[in-house]
């Protein structure tokens, strides 16, 4: 059984280097589990300059989410392999420090489709059919996973990406909202949800199987 971890980490520091590289660790694997656990001994035993996000710990936060091992998902949840690990930040978002990015360009996404409700009226009342509906759609922890497997977004800056998207049906679904027909307005475009090629990537993302695809074809049958 071996008793070593061997992971290899992306590197870059816009500040310093002209190009991106992976480096290689190697380290004891007592106590060892989850990607997140091997990065933390990395920082705190072997390199100091090591950057990456991490807060909750227990797959709550979203803060922490990679590409390791060829999918994307929470470094808190992601296990170890025996053999080859691999890890790199997010895709199609700028790069700040190694794992660490910028999620400007993901919160402008979400912002876009008003991520709140505005009531029809103060006696509006969520129905229970309704809000059992909405169930899985409110345990979106907005870790961005979905937004950088998704292909499109890579490719059209003006997508907005499976988890506005997400949270754009959670309030169509909402009977206490008034705003129905101006979010509808703004993903009916040619940059809105028909640009979705339903290549189910965002499904495999997400942490929380809340499955970002069956709810743009939600969105795209109303607007049909």
């Amino acid at each position: 059984m071996k008793n070593t971890v061997n992971i290899s980490v992306f590197k870059f520091d816009p500040l310093k280097d002209t190009e991106a590289k992976f480096k290689s660790y190697s380290m004891p694997s007592h106590g060892l589990r989850t990607v997140m656990d091997a990065l933390t001994y990395i920082r705190d035993h072997i390199d100091g300059t090591l950057a990456f996000r991490s807060s909750c710990g227990q797959g709550r936060c979203g803060s922490c989410a990679v590409h390791f091992n060829g999918r994307y998902g929470l470094a808190c949840e992601m296990l170890l392999s025996s053999e080859k690990n691999t890890v790199r930040p997010l895709a199609h978002l700028p790069v700040i420090k190694d794992l660490v990015v910028d999620m400007e360009a993901f919160w402008e996404k979400y912002e876009a489709v008003k991520p709140y409700l505005v009531r029809s009226s103060n006696d509006a009342v969520l129905s229970i059919e309704k809000r059992l509906k909405m169930n899985k759609l409110v345990d979106c922890i907005l870790c961005g996973a979905c937004f950088s497997a998704c292909q499109m977004t890579g490719k059209n800056p003006d997508f907005h990406g499976p988890a506005a998207y997400v949270v754009l049906n959670r309030f169509l679904l909402d009977n206490r909202d008034s705003l129905r027909e101006q979010r509808l307005a703004l993903v009916k475009g040619e940059n809105g949800v028909f640009r979705c090629h339903q290549m189910f990537n965002c499904n495999e993302a997400c942490p929380k199987q809340i499955y970002p695809s069956e709810n743009i074809l939600e969105i795209i049958k109303i607007i049909d």
